[in-house]
C-alpha cells in the first residue's frame, strides 16, 4: 500500500481542530512512498505480497532458521514509527513482537526460535542491539555496557545483527569511536559512515572486533552455514554518501562483497569485486557453494532500479545449478532467503507517490497531531501557512489555509528559465510573511552545492500572486530571506559564486525596507535566519563553527542567534554532530534538527536520503531544556505547529 492511499485524516477538514490535543504540528519527512514485501522462489518466479491486503508499510524481513517465521519491521501504527512483527511465510498468524515509541527495526530470530535480536532506540535514541524472549517478553541491550558503549558524543549506533547456527554469537556493524565527518563536496554537511564489525554472546559477553578496515564501511554481516566465516558488502567511508543519493556520482559507486573467517577475522576472500558492478547490498550465504545479494539502482532509473543476483561462496567454486543466470530485475530492496535457499523475502520499494501535504503522521507528541508538509513551512499571523513544493510539484512557493486548503501557487520558479535549472533543488526556497500578511519573501535560485556557481535572487512576492520584485541583482548568491514582523527588515544569506569550487561565504545581509540600505550582520558561513514572531527582532539561523574548512572534520553546524543590528550573538548548540534547520515556534521556542543521536541503520542501504539521522528537537530561547519530539529512522525537519485556534478559523 502506498503511504498516499492511506485514509486522509478526518481531523484535517476544513475549520475542525485537533480533539484532544492543542493543534497540528507540520513537518518535512524524507523517505519512499511505498515498501510492501514479496515473497518468490530464489530465481524470481511466483512473487507474492507476502502481507495481502494486510500489507502497509513494511520492510527489512527476514526468516527464522527453522523456516516457520519471517519477522520484518513495520510502521501500521503510524507513518514513521517502526515496529517489530512476525508472520508465517504464507501470510497467516501476523504477531508484533516489539512497538514501543522508539525504532525498533532489522529483527532477526534466534536458531532455537526463542529470542529475537534487533536494533533499537530504546531509552536513549541511540540505536543499539536488544534481545527478547519471544516467550516471556524479557528485553536486554547488549551493547550499552561499560565495554561495548563507546563515547556517546560520537556517532556511537550498532546495526544489523545476526545469529551464529548455533545461537552462541550475534555479529552486528558499529560506528562507535568514529568521529562525525562530513564529505568531500566543500559543504561537508552530511555526514558519511565508517562500520566496522563486531561479535557478542547473548548475554554481553564475550564483545570483540572481527572485522575493520580504516576508512571503509563494512555492512549487514551474514554467518556462513557452518559458522566458521561471515560475509559483508564494503566501501570506501566517502561513498557512503554518494551510495544513498539521487545525484550522477551515484553511479560511480562500487561495493564489494567480502567475507572473513569468523575466528580470527583473517582468510579475507572477495566474492564480488569493489572495483565494478554497482552497489552490492544485503550479501546472503544461500548455501555452501553461493551467496546471494542485491545491487541497488535508482529508484528513479525505472529501466533497472535495483537486481537480486548470486556469486560462488567457495574462492574456486562456482554458484550451485539452481542460482545459475538468475538476476531479477525490479524495485527490490533487502532481500533475504530462506534457510533451505528455495525462497527469498524482499521488498518491493517506489519512492512516487509523495506523501500530500497534511497526511498525518506518527505522532510522538501527546499535545500535538504530526502531519506531513512540504520543505520550509512558515505561518503567517493570520493562519496562512506558506511552502515550498519540492517534494510534491516543482519548488514553487505555495501558500494555503492553516487547514491545509486553498492550495495556490503564488511564485513558480519555471517562469525564469534563465535563472533557475531543472532540478529540485533550485526554485523558490524559504517563503517568510510579512506581519500583515499580504507580503512574502523568498529566494529564487539555484541552492545547496549548486551556490557556489550560479546565482540566487530575494524577491518580494504579493500573497495573491499579482506580483514579484527582485530586491537583489544576482551578483551573489542571495536567498533563504526572513521579513520582520513589522516589515521593515529584510535578512538574508549570501554566498559569492565563481567558476571554481571554493565556497565564499558573504555571512548574513540586512536591508532597510524603508531606505533600500544594506549592511553586513556577519561574515561567517551562516544561513536560513528567521525573525522571531513575537516582534523582538530576535534572529535565529545556523553557522557553520568549524570554518575555515581544512579537512572533512571539519563539518560541524549549530544554532544561534543574534539582535537585528548582528550584536549579542548567542550559540546555542555546541556538539559536534550539526544542529540545524533551526526555526520560532508559536511560543517564542526554538525547533531545529539534530544529528546528536546518529545513524539509524547502515547509511549506504538508504534511497534519495541526504540526512538520515536528524531528529527534531526544540529547546528554550536561551538553549535551555532540550526535548526530543521526533524519533523515526527517517530523515524528519522543519516543524510549525499550527494551533487549534488558527484551525478553526481556517
Amino acid at each position: 500500500m502506498a503511504r498516499s492511499d492511506e485514509q486522509p485524516s478526518p481531523l484535517a477538514a476544513r475549520g475542525t481542530t485537533v480533539a484532544g490535543k492543542k493543534g497540528a504540528m507540520l513537518m518535512n519527512r524524507i523517505a519512499p512512498g511505498i515498501s510492501e514485501l514479496y515473497v518468490a522462489n530464489a530465481d524470481g518466479s511466483n512473487p507474492r505480497r507476502l502481507l495481502g491486503n494486510e500489507s502497509t508499510f513494511d520492510y527489512h524481513a527476514q526468516w527464522s532458521p527453522d523456516g516457520e517465521w519471517i519477522v520484518f519491521t513495520s510502521e501500521r501504527a503510524g507513518d514513521g514509527q517502526s515496529d517489530l512483527y512476525r508472520v508465517r511465510p504464507d501470510g497467516t498468524d501476523l504477531q508484533p513482537i516489539a512497538t514501543s515509541p522508539a525504532v525498533e527495526d532489522a529483527g532477526a530470530i534466534s536458531p532455537n526460535g526463542s529470542l529475537v535480536a534487533f536494533a533499537g532506540t530504546l531509552g536513549n535514541y541511540k540505536s543499539n542491539i536488544w534481545i527478547q524472549n519471544l516467550e516471556t517478553g524479557a528485553l536486554w541491550n547488549v551493547t550499552n555496557s561499560t565495554e561495548v558503549a563507546g563515547d556517546y558524543t560520537l556517532p556511537d549506533g550498532h546495526f544489523r545483527p545476526a545469529w551464529s547456527p548455533d545461537g552462541e554469537w550475534l555479529v552486528f556493524t558499529s560506528d562507535r569511536n568514529t568521529p562525525w565527518r562530513g564529505h568531500n563536496n566543500i559543504s561537508g554537511w552530511e555526514h558519511t559512515q565508517e562500520l566496522s564489525i563486531y561479535a557478542i554472546r547473548p548475554d554481553g559477553t564475550g564483545f570483540r572486533r572481527v572485522s575493520n578496515r580504516t576508512g571503509y564501511c563494512q555492512g549487514s554481516p551474514k554467518f556462513s552455514p557452518d559458522g566458521s566465516r561471515i560475509v559483508f558488502y564494503e566501501l570506501p567511508m566517502e561513498l557512503t554518501y554518494y551510495a544513498r543519493v539521487a545525484e550522477s556520482a551515484f553511479y560511480d559507486v562500487n561495493t564489494a562483497i567480502v567475507s572473513v573467517d569468523f575466528a580470527t577475522g583473517s582468510d579475507r576472500q572477495e566474492h564480488a569485486s569493489g572495483d565494478s558492478g554497482g552497489i552490492k547490498l544485503f550479501p546472503q550465504y544461500v548455501d555452501n557453494q553461493t551467496i546471494g545479494y542485491l545491487v541497488k539502482s535508482l529508484l528513479t532509473n525505472a529501466t533497472y532500479p535495483g537486481s537480486i543476483n548470486y556469486t560462488a561462496a567457495q574462492p574456486e567454486g562456482s554458484v550451485s545449478a539452481a542460482y545459475r543466470n538468475a538476476s531479477l530485475v525490479g524495485y527490490h530492496r533487502s532481500p533475504a532467503w530462506s534457510p533451505d535457499g528455495r525462497h527469498m523475502v524482499y521488498e518491493h520499494v517506489e519512492w512516487d507517490p509523495v506523501r500530500p501535504v497534511n497526511k498525518p503522521l506518527y505522532s510522538w507528541s501527546k499535545d500535538w497531531e504530526y502531519r506531513f508538509t512540504d520543505v520550509f513551512p512558515q505561518m503567517s499571523a493570520q493562519g496562512k501557512v506558506v511552502y515550498t513544493s519540492q517534494q510534491t510539484v516543482n519548488s514553487s512557493l505555495v501558500t494555503m489555509n492553516a487547514d491545509g486548503t486553498g492550495l495556490n501557487d503564488i511564485f513558480d520558479g519555471s517562469r525564469f528559465p534563465v535563472r533557475v535549472n531543472s532540478s529540485n533543488t533550485n526554485g523558490t526556497f524559504q517563503g517568510s510573511w510579512r506581519g500583515d500578511g499580504e507580503v512574502l519573501a523568498v529566494g529564487l535560485g539555484d541552492w545547496f552545492e549548486y551556490r557556489y556557481a550560479n546565482p540566487g535572487w530575494v524577491y518580494l512576492v504579493a500573497a495573491n500572486g499579482s506580483w514579484a520584485r527582485s530586491m537583489t541583482n544576482g551578483s551573489t548568491n542571495a536567498g533563504f530571506p526572513t521579513i520582520s514582523p513589522d516589515g521593515r527588515w529584510l535578512v538574508w544569506r549570501e554566498f559569492a559564486y565563481s567558476a571554481s569550487e571554493d565556497p565564499i561565504p558573504l555571512g548574513l545581509r540586512r536591508m532597510d525596507l524603508t531606505t533600500g540600505e544594506v549592511v553586513a550582520l556577519s561574515s561567517s558561513w551562516d544561513n536560513t535566519p528567521m525573525f522571531a514572531p513575537d516582534g523582538s527582532n530576535r534572529i535565529v539561523f545556523t553557522r557553520r563553527t568549524s570554518w575555515p574548512i581544512s579537512g572533512p572534520l571539519d563539518d560541524n553546524y549549530d544554532v544561534m542567534t543574534m539582535a537585528v543590528d548582528g550584536s549579542d550573538v548567542k550559540q546555542l548548540t555546541t556538539l559536534a554532530c550539526n544542529d540545524a534547520h533551526a526555526v520560532w515556534t508559536h511560543e517564542g521556542k526554538i525547533a531545529w534538527a539534530t544529528g546528536m543521536f546518529g545513524f539509524q541503520d547502515e547509511a549506504t542501504i538508504y534511497d534519495n536520503n541526504q540526512q538520515p539521522y536528524p531528529f527534531i528537537m526544540q529547546m528554550e530561547a536561551d538553549g535551555s531544556n532540550w526535548t526530543v519530539l521526533t524519533q523515526s529512522r527517517w530523515e524528519d525537519t522543519m516543524p510549525l505547529y499550527i494551533p487549534n485556534e488558527l484551525l478553526a478559523s481556517a
